[in-house]
């Protein structure tokens, strides 16, 4: 991959400065957190793996850690009447109030590079987080791993959700088609590799001590792969606006211009489709 040296606009340029997508602007980063959550629950079928939602009992204590809008607790807060579902991230501006959440929901805050508070340690049946894409750097997600499996008891699952931007393509109607935008967008996501770690979850989840890790893949259903599209052009935005505030205003520019031109690819009969990278994998005894 790669139409221009990596250093031009792509992913990397986040590298020292942790996630950058605009979670001062709240309102548009929720909306398409709430929107990518059910683009994603449509495309794998479940909340839960069901590997481990078969093993959890209906009482599960439960974290999602990175949760965002809270979207993923309260959805699954729905079929998981009896269980106890929290939610840990380092900002809640994006969440609801607590007292509009379901009484088995409630939200803390915790950021995933800090030490694990006492009363979490070891509490959990099931971890569950995503796309920590743009929190890990020098592709070594090792630290997340090991507060990941500190939050969980002995026998307790995690399963963690991905991008797989090794595998992603620019599907068209017509193979011979130009889809410059779109494949410069490919390219930048790609990042030379940046994140590459995601397809290898599996061995350094058994590197940190988990066993049974595997993962699956699973790619953007055709009727679905325009929607999952205009997503990825809402977060190529919310990348451009965090260049802009790092200061990296040409590289942000020059972002923007390539999404609109993406998007008139896209009316034209293309997508970017970027496969999910599903894990899971369980503590020891």
């Amino acid at each position: 991959m790669g139409a221009e040296p990596a250093t031009a606009s792509d992913w990397s340029l986040t590298n020292g400065h942790g996630y950058i997508l605009a979670r001062d602007r709240s309102h548009a980063a929720a909306s398409r957190l709430n929107l990518q959550f059910y683009l994603w629950k449509d495309a794998l079928k479940f909340n839960i793996h069901p590997s481990i939602s078969a093993a959890l009992p209906k009482t599960a204590v439960i974290a999602d850690v990175a949760a965002g809008t809270g979207i993923w607790l309260i959805d699954t807060a729905r079929q998981l009447p009896e269980a106890q579902l929290d939610g840990l991230d380092y900002n809640l501006l994006q969440s609801p109030p607590q007292k509009w959440l379901p009484p088995n929901v409630q939200m803390r805050h915790w950021n995933i590079f800090d030490d694990i508070p006492d009363d979490l340690v070891g509490k959990y049946d099931l971890v569950h987080t995503r796309l920590l894409v743009l929190v890990v750097e020098s592709k070594n997600p090792r630290a997340i791993i090991r507060n990941l499996r500190k939050l969980l008891k002995p026998g307790g699952y995690l399963q963690w959700d991905e991008l797989d931007t090794v595998h992603m393509t620019v599907k068209k109607l017509d193979p011979k088609r130009q889809t410059p935008a779109l494949d410069q967008l490919r390219d930048w996501s790609w990042a030379d590799g940046r994140h590459d770690w995601t397809v290898r979850l599996p061995e350094f989840l058994a590197e940190e001590g988990f066993q049974d890790a595997r993962a699956d893949f699973i790619e953007d259903p055709l009727e679905l792969a325009r929607a999952f599209n205009e997503q990825h052009l809402l977060t190529a935005e919310e990348f451009a606006e965090g260049l802009v505030k790092l200061g990296k205003t040409e590289a942000g520019s020059k972002y923007f211009r390539i999404v609109e031109d993406a998007y008139n690819e896209s009316v034209a009969g293309a997508a970017l489709c970027v496969p999910r990278v599903v894990c899971v994998a369980q503590k020891p005894l």
